[in-house]
C-alpha cells in the first residue's frame, strides 16, 4: 500500500499486512511528523497462480526504499542539547584575559631578550618608552 506525509508529501510503499488491522501510528523518515494512515482490512487470498517461467533481464540499480517507523506510543520531543552556563562563559573569558596579562608580562620582563632576537621590536619598546 502507498502512504503519504500530510506534512512533507513524502511517499512511502508498505506491505499491507503492516497497515492491517487496528490503526497505528508511523512516523515519516524526512520530516518526523507523526500521523495514523488509513487501516485495511485484512488481505484476501490471492489465487495461486502458475509462475511464468523466468525470462533474463539485464541488471538493474539497487532501489532502496524508506519504510517509516511504526509508533505505538507517543512520540517524545528531543532534548534540547546542553548549552554554556554563565559559569563556563565567565571562566572562558577569565583565562582569556590571564593569557594576554601573561604574555604583556613576559614581553616587559624578557624585552631585552626579545630586541636582540627580533631587530624591528627596538621601534615599538622604543615608542613604548621601555628601550
Amino acid at each position: 500500500m502507498r502512504i503519504v506525509c500530510p506534512s512533507c508529501q513524502a511517499a512511502y510503499e508498505v506491505p499491507d499486512k503492516l497497515l492491517s488491522g487496528a490503526a497505528r501510528k508511523v512516523r515519516c523518515a524526512r520530516c518526523g511528523d507523526a500521523w495514523t494512515p488509513e487501516s485495511i482490512a485484512a488481505p484476501e487470498p490471492e489465487p495461486e497462480v502458475k509462475p511464468a517461467p523466468p525470462v533474463r533481464v539485464a541488471p538493474s540499480p539497487i532501489v532502496a526504499v524508506v519504510v517509516p517507523q511504526v509508533v505505538d506510543r507517543p512520540v517524545p520531543e528531543p532534548a534540547a542539547p546542553p548549552g554554556r552556563g554563565p559559569a563556563m562563559v565567565a571562566a572562558a573569558w577569565a583565562a582569556s584575559v590571564a593569557l594576554l596579562v601573561g604574555a604583556g608580562w613576559a614581553g616587559v620582563a624578557w624585552r631585552a631578550d626579545i630586541m636582540a632576537a627580533w631587530a624591528p621590536s627596538r621601534r615599538l619598546f622604543a615608542w613604548l618608552g621601555m628601550e
